[in-house]
């Protein structure tokens, strides 16, 4: 790559504080259409907001840069230590996203076409990525932006699936009762119920549990709602048909479903590992236990891979923190990938 470091830095340096400075949790990501305006102007390359509060810059590409401009609740005001930028979503995931941004705005430069999109809702049930999805457009190959320690290169998420269960009985008097729902239920939440174990093991996890109407009488109807996650190796169905065959009697509803994905080792998982060993780097192949919008882009994009700047680790978390070394990385890596795919696949 050519772009000098320390002007990439500075330029990182503002992109990204413009874009911390604005809270865009799940569901409020119009709030960062002025500072995404801005952006695409100083960088002098086109903008497209969508219906879903997504925005894509220089749009129509078959070669995708995609991260997301939504973050989890809980706004923490970007500060600077050095070339450490500390706040809420600079890690997860607008630290990525501005790397793809520069890694756009460069290649532009060098004549080379790449959409760049920062999706909406991924964090929640991912609008953004699910109205690209029935948008009809195909991609050779997208990189998803998601914090990967800079270094690795995620090939496999998780599956999700998401269960409400309604129970129905009958409230007695508490001093008098012959049977309780909420104990019914409780025992069957114990005995279907398993905490993750390992990354190919699926996992049903109860997040919410909601029983009674009134402090002496038993309950008439409990809530109960479900997380469960599964690997390609884990069979979607059979989980539905414990969860259906135990709570048999109950009112159960798939309120989402998100297929796990496993990405071949293809050209362009090679040529991102080649990019990080010539910058000194030692590139891992990793799976991530959660979900991410490569699960449903995956569907239209004959090459994809999940790769960013940021420690995992602290995603979602209070302590979100990101180096101007790591987002300089990781725009070179995407600049040398993407450049080396151009050459050897063509543009449309």
């Amino acid at each position: 790559m050519q772009l000098e470091r320390e002007s990439l830095k500075q330029k990182a340096r503002q992109v990204l504080l413009k874009l911390a400075s604005v809270y865009t949790p799940s569901g409020e990501e119009e709030k960062a259409s002025n500072v995404m305006k801005e952006i695409a102007d100083d960088l002098s390359i086109p903008l497209v907001e969508t219906e879903s509060h997504s925005y894509y810059l220089n749009p129509g590409s078959d070669f995708l840069l995609a991260s997301h401009i939504d973050t989890v609740p809980g706004f923490i005001e970007p500060k600077e230590e050095g070339e450490t930028v500390f706040g809420r979503g600079v890690v997860d995931a607008k630290g990525p996203l501005t790397s793809m941004i520069l890694a756009g705005w460069y290649l532009k430069q060098r004549g080379i076409d790449v959409t760049v999109a920062g999706l909406s809702d991924e964090e929640n049930k991912s609008k953004g990525a699910r109205e690209l999805l029935n948008s009809g457009k195909r991609f050779k190959a997208t990189i998803i932006g998601e914090p990967s320690n800079t270094s690795d290169i995620v090939i496999e998420y998780r599956g999700v699936a998401h269960f409400d269960v309604v129970c129905n009985g009958v409230g007695e008097h508490a001093s008098s009762s012959s049977t309780n729902l909420l104990l019914e239920v409780a025992r069957k939440l114990s005995e279907i119920s398993n905490l993750p174990s390992s990354y190919d093991s699926p996992s049903l996890v109860p997040t919410i549990m909601r029983c009674g109407e009134a402090m002496n009488v038993t309950p008439s109807t409990c809530y109960l709602h479900f997380d469960c996650r599964f690997s390609v190796s884990s069979n979607y169905n059979e989980i539905l048909e414990k969860v259906k065959e135990k709570f048999n009697l109950c009112e159960i509803k798939i309120v989402e479903q998100i297929p796990p994905v496993k990405a071949p080792i293809s050209a362009l998982v090679k040529s991102l590992q080649r990019s990080l060993l010539k910058q000194g780097l030692k590139p891992r192949l990793v799976k991530k236990a959660g979900t991410s919008d490569m699960n449903l882009l995956a569907q239209i994009s004959d090459e994809i891979v999940a790769y960013g700047p940021g420690e995992s680790k602290l995603e979602h978390t209070n302590f979100e923190k990101i180096n101007l070394e790591e987002i300089y990385i990781s725009v070179s890596s995407y600049v040398n990938t993407i450049e080396d795919l151009w050459q050897k696949m063509g543009k449309k």
